[in-house]
């Protein structure tokens, strides 16, 4: 496959859930084309789309709740052997339902303290101390 680190990375968003002080963390489904590590919700930002309304729509479909979408807490670009992205995270409140793991494996909640003991997709792992610091 071919390295697109020179090309015009893909924009991706994802969601600092946060709940009685804890983060909401997501495992990807055993042959996740990333492998089967944890994130922070999200996806894609479709063309013509806002990234705050890609973001309501990914956690809509990945979990199952509505969420208002706040400020941006970090972005990294970060290339991957096939794809090279834009990672923003935003900081989302929980309006309503509760999270279900409808395209992950396992939905977590996490103790600050506990956060940098997961094995993170490499995007979310090079900005989840940025995330943690602008969230606590």
């Amino acid at each position: 496959m071919n390295d697109t680190s020179d090309t015009t990375p893909v924009a991706v968003t994802a969601g600092a859930i946060t709940r009685y002080g804890r983060l909401l963390a997501a495992r990807r489904r055993a042959g996740a084309a990333r492998g089967r590590k944890w994130e922070l919700p999200g996806g894609k930002v479709e063309p013509g789309e806002e990234p705050e309304r890609c973001l309501a729509r990914e956690l809509r479909e990945e979990l199952g709740v509505e969420v208002a979408v706040g400020s941006a807490l970090a972005r990294v670009r970060h290339a991957y052997p096939d794809i090279t992205i834009q990672l923003t995270v935003y900081r989302c409140e929980l309006l309503a339902g509760e999270p279900q793991a409808l395209e992950h494996e396992q939905l977590r909640w996490l103790a600050p303290e506990d956060v940098m003991a997961l094995d993170w997709s490499d995007a979310d792992a090079a900005v989840i101390k940025e995330v943690m610091k602008n969230l606590f």
